[in-house]
């Protein structure tokens, strides 16, 4: 077996990542049938299966019976071929298990790179859903890095932007500052899902009046589409 313990690093990615196991199979199954071209050249006929009884993941390749050979990794002859199959007639295919030993380094390295990537893919899809309908919130982070102007925001178990047309004038951050923003979007990327936030957006200012003044959020007092200078909010944290 090319991989030690493929059934326990399938169940174990499975629960813990929330894949289904089906789906991390048939990409190590696909990954494998690339791995396995790469090593014997894009013209063989290869089938990769997941033995479910012994966990392994077995490699077969498939020759058409044949009475002249003109393609050797296609093609095995009549003799050969009743030696695998003593009924076999010329124009069946056969397929024999291949030692998946020899794939070497290249299959083991795609393996890894399939369950890494599937488990990168889950978290994305993970955080996705979490945020996907909080847009409208207001969210506390952590002002993680500076990308040019935009602040990269730490909210904990992903990152948010606050790009420089959503920030107040003159209002400045440092590393580790605590900040709150307003979840104006969020994008969908193969990256990893991109958490837009906004310290000027008009819901945004209506909803921290709301926290500061009690009779706005009785509906005592209501508040009109504002048309608020963003400089006057530079201390609205």
């Amino acid at each position: 077996m090319f991989i030690s313990d493929i059934k326990r690093v399938v169940e174990q990615v499975s629960r813990d990542k929330g894949i289904n196991r089906e789906i991390l199979i048939k990409a190590l199954e696909e990954a494998l049938v690339s791995a396995a071209r790469k090593k014997f050249g894009s013209n063989v006929d290869i089938e990769v299966r997941y033995n479910e009884s012994t966990g392994e993941i077995e490699v077969f390749q498939f020759k058409d019976v044949a009475e002249v050979i003109t393609e050797p990794d296609l093609q095995i002859s009549i003799e050969e071929g009743r030696k695998l199959d003593p009924e076999c007639e010329v124009g069946d295919s056969l397929g024999t298990k291949m030692d998946t030993s020899t794939f070497g380094r290249i299959a083991a390295q795609s393996a890894k790179q399939v369950i890494i990537q599937k488990m990168k893919d889950a978290e994305r899809d993970a955080v996705y859903s979490s945020f996907i309908d909080r847009k409208g919130e207001i969210i506390n982070g952590i002002v993680q890095r500076f990308d040019r102007n935009d602040i990269i925001v730490n909210l904990g178990h992903t990152e948010g932007i606050l790009p420089a047309r959503e920030q107040i004038p003159k209002e400045s951050y440092r590393r580790g500052d605590r900040i709150r923003a307003y979840i104006i979007d969020v994008l969908y990327d193969t990256r990893g899902p991109q958490i837009v936030l906004s310290r000027t957006h008009p819901d945004f200012l209506i909803a921290l009046f709301k926290t500061e003044v009690p009779e706005i959020n009785e509906g005592i007092v209501t508040l009109s589409e504002p048309h608020v200078n963003p400089a006057y909010g530079q201390n609205l944290q």
